[in-house]
């Protein structure tokens, strides 16, 4: 809604342009109003900053925020999903690397997905950062990760052998199960610690 001063602009502007008998709707509204309102050279400005957004430190709300502020300084027409391909081009890898293979071309739905996602980043960065460097030491002997390639020595193939297998704690055939809530060779949904 309009009020003050452009409430009182725009009640004389329409009336000046459909007593020349143009048609007015949305978009052409926005182009007068723009002209009116914004210089040229803030417009520029904006536009570019649009396209330089990147999320940075902000949260995905602060930058759905900012993203859709700035959108709309953009000169050309914006479909739903040129919109989501260019918020997706700005986001932190570790959220990308999630959202994007959805392949979600509704701007709002993808907004959505990108903060649950994020949330379960931060979850995760919090349960890592709680077991500290003393779990990669546990096992004793090697200091590899589990999922680390051994590098391939000369002259020879490299055999892969499960994480367990080759720290020497299984025989052979793959990772054994455990129980995430108490640890035990069992699965979670077998616990008999577990309230069914």
């Amino acid at each position: 809604m309009l009020v003050g001063e452009v409430e009182h602009w725009w009640r004389g502007t329409y009336q000046m342009l459909t007593a020349r008998g143009v048609t007015v709707d949305w978009e052409y509204f926005r182009t007068v109003f723009k002209e009116k309102y914004f210089s040229e050279s803030l417009r520029h400005a904006k536009e570019a900053e649009f396209m330089r957004l990147h999320q940075g430190g902000l949260s995905i709300s602060e930058y759905a925020m900012r993203f859709e502020h700035l959108a709309r300084f953009y000169s050309q027409a914006i479909s739903e999903a040129w919109k989501c391909r260019k918020f997706a081009e700005g986001l932190k890898y570790e959220l990308k690397r999630v959202v994007v293979p959805m392949a979600i071309t509704e701007f709002l739905t993808f907004v959505e997905k990108a903060k649950i996602v994020e949330r379960l980043e931060r979850g995760n960065r919090v349960i890592r950062s709680s077991e500290g460097p003393a779990r990669s030491r546990k096992g004793g002997g090697s200091q590899r990760k589990p999922y680390d390639r051994p590098q391939p020595q000369q002259g020879g193939p490299v055999i892969r052998q499960p994480a367990k297998a080759a720290r020497g704690g299984g025989q052979g055939g793959g990772a054994a199960l455990r129980c995430y809530r108490y640890g035990g060779p069992h699965l979670i949904r077998d616990c008999p610690h577990t309230e069914n």
